[in-house]
């Protein structure tokens, strides 16, 4: 999440947090909805990289096949309510800021933490040495992406932030993530992690990628 789309937030909350009759969450609601109608596939063009990943665009499914190397935490609402609450704007940078640092410890930062989606639906995550294989399948109605792997299902939303996509998940699920493929998981960072992650309510958390193949 760009510093940029943290002042933005504050300050449009801030300026409209004065008039209780202007519901803001309904404001952004309706960017999303006229912007998506409007711009369709030429959206960059009409809408900011930084107001796209507040609005939370879902990738296509056909623009996901490739390898995505990790390149920062990613922070997103979950609702458009959230962006009411300056302080919720505040926490959410707040996260990134903590939970870079703890990712590193378990091995999750660039350069050595990638996802491979083939086009036949298998999936290879590799973080540093491990490697683990699985599936992906791709729910158009609710725009999400279930990642089976090890035995596990994760489901993840995958939005678009320029021409990265932030991976996102329930911060539960973000944990049992980071176990299944850290050898680390015994780690008191992961301890840290998890009560970092359940503290905040109403965010989706996980991994900014870039792609480093098509």
């Amino acid at each position: 999440m760009k510093k940029l789309f943290i002042l933005l937030s504050l300050v449009v909350a801030t300026t409209l947090s004065a008039n209780a009759q202007l519901d803001l969450g309904a404001l952004f609601g309706k960017v999303k909805e006229v912007a998506t109608e409007a711009a369709g596939d030429a959206i960059d063009e009409v809408v900011p990289e930084e107001i796209q990943s507040l609005l939370g665009i879902a990738i296509p499914e056909l623009e996901i096949p490739g390898t995505w190397s990790y390149v920062d935490v990613a922070v997103e609402f979950e609702s458009t309510d959230a962006l009411t609450n300056a302080g919720g704007v505040v926490a959410a940078e707040t996260v990134e800021q903590k939970l870079a640092p703890m990712l590193a410890k378990v091995g999750i930062k660039e350069g050595a933490f990638t996802f491979t989606f083939n086009e036949d639906g298998s999936v290879s995550t590799t973080l540093g040495k491990k490697n683990v294989k699985g599936t992906w399948k791709y729910d158009k109605k609710s725009e999400s992406v279930t990642l089976g792997m090890s035995g596990k299902e994760f489901t993840t939303r995958m939005t678009e932030s320029g021409d990265n996509i932030n991976i996102l998940f329930k911060a539960d699920k973000l944990l049992e993530l980071i176990k299944t493929l850290s050898s680390k998981s015994s780690n008191s960072t992961l301890v840290a992690v998890a009560a970092i992650a359940k503290s905040y309510d109403g965010m989706n958390i996980g991994f900014e990628c870039e792609k480093i193949n098509k």
